[in-house]
């Protein structure tokens, strides 16, 4: 297992960030929408055979925390200034069961390092490299030396769920995105996400190809929760009218560029005039470089990602096919990951769930303010709201009410 500690010290405090490399990009995920109705991941809600019944000692100092909240309930605004509680005796450790080496998991990454230094706690992380066996073995390794908490996101939500449940039941707050359970859960409004990324290409379509358009729609299908955003892209597509087609609407064979790139070749073949293409930033990345190889990239295309992968910001730069990109603040998200890990340690009270918004990339002045707010994540924290949305409240001592269910 490939794993790297950083403790805090009185030079680096506040101030720790890890060093950028090239990376291989990948964008898809974030989570399901928080009050929309969708319907649960049953698969992901853990159920021990407990009982609903909490405080009771599960022996090895665990407490006996039932299966948290499994239905979907609204949740009151996020109060920063609640009362503090009890406070855990574990660890001062953050650990992050990172999965791949992808531009805003590296991000991420940074993120939660420098707030975690800031805050005197030591980090802690490792990549899967997209294997689940590796990723359920690093967070063993996790919960073996002991946290505070764990930050996690999707790979394998079955096999990840039970570990996740155990490490509430050690009194660590879970920080997942997406995935329960959870003590702290990210999420977006899928629906919400996809149409305005199908939206923003009908706008195009209709006032700049005169409502004419061989559409290829890339989805990410196999990740339950983006279903509802490849609905909601398509619902938005279909505004532009009779004149726009989508002439394929697959799942590339790897979230990957590679992936993107080896899709839209084949695409190419069926579909020499393709002219607008919509998905995540990774696989329309992946898309461009074969548009560009085959001599096929034209300025007057429309391409849009979401994610606000730094490759795809500095295309929309050139003023090129490439238009937009639908931004999550991933950093920010990192950076309250670690303020939240401090804040239960000592006892206070964190988000039940973290809902972003995502922003829309299409210009020079829109990538300049949200960079700007994202390396200054320190300040941006301080006024997150335009970001995203904090609602419902928990703390260690009642951290039987965790919740089980996709937000």
């Amino acid at each position: 297992m490939t794993e790297e500690s950083h403790m805090p010290d009185d030079t680096t405090a506040g101030r720790g960030q890890l060093n950028r490399r090239n990376l291989l990009r990948i964008g898809a995920l974030a989570g399901a929408g928080t009050f929309v109705g969708l319907p649960l991941l049953g698969a992901c809600s853990v159920d021990d055979g407990s009982g609903s019944d909490s405080g009771a000692d599960a022996g090895s100092g665990q407490k006996v925390i039932g299966n948290g909240i499994t239905e979907k309930k609204q949740l009151a605004p996020f109060d920063f200034n609640g009362p503090a509680g009890e406070k855990p005796n574990l660890p001062k450790r953050i650990a992050w069961a990172n999965t791949s080496d992808a531009e805003f998991f590296l991000q991420i990454t940074s993120a939660i390092e420098s707030a975690a230094k800031s805050r005197g706690l030591e980090f802690t992380t490792a990549i899967a490299n997209d294997d689940s066996a590796k990723n359920v073995e690093q967070i063993e390794t996790f919960l073996q030396r002991g946290i505070a908490a764990l930050c996690i996101q999707p790979l394998d939500a079955n096999a990840q769920a039970p570990l996740m449940k155990r490490a509430i039941e050690a009194g660590a707050a879970v920080l997942s995105l997406v995935t329960p359970p959870s003590t702290s859960q990210v999420v977006a409004d899928q629906y919400k996400v996809g149409n305005a990324q199908g939206l923003a290409a009908a706008k195009y379509i209709t006032e700049k190809l005169g409502g004419q358009a061989n559409v290829v729609y890339f989805n990410t299908d196999t990740i339950e929760v983006l279903k509802a955003r490849h609905q909601g892209a398509l619902d938005g597509l279909k505004t532009a009218g009779p004149g726009m087609k989508i002439v394929s609407d697959i799942q590339p064979p790897a979230i990957t560029q590679d992936g993107g790139f080896k899709a839209m070749n084949t695409i190419m073949q069926a579909n020499p005039d393709v002219n607008v293409i919509v998905g995540g930033d990774t696989y329309c990345l992946g898309a461009l470089s074969a548009l560009q190889a085959a001599g096929k990239a034209r300025p007057e295309m429309y391409l849009s990602g979401i994610d606000g992968d730094e490759q795809a910001l500095a295309e929309i730069r050139k003023g090129g096919a490439y238009k937009a990109s639908f931004a999550f603040a991933y950093p920010l998200m990192g950076y309250a990951w670690g303020q939240f890990a401090a804040d239960w340690l000592e006892g206070k009270p964190i988000p039940q769930v973290m809902q972003f918004n995502a922003i829309e990339l299409n210009s020079a002045a829109t990538i300049d303010k949200y960079q700007a707010d994202m390396k200054a994540v320190t300040e941006t924290w301080k006024n997150s709201a335009e970001y995203f949305t904090m609602l419902g409240s928990i703390r260690y001592q009642d951290r039987e009410q965790f919740i089980n269910y996709a937000a």
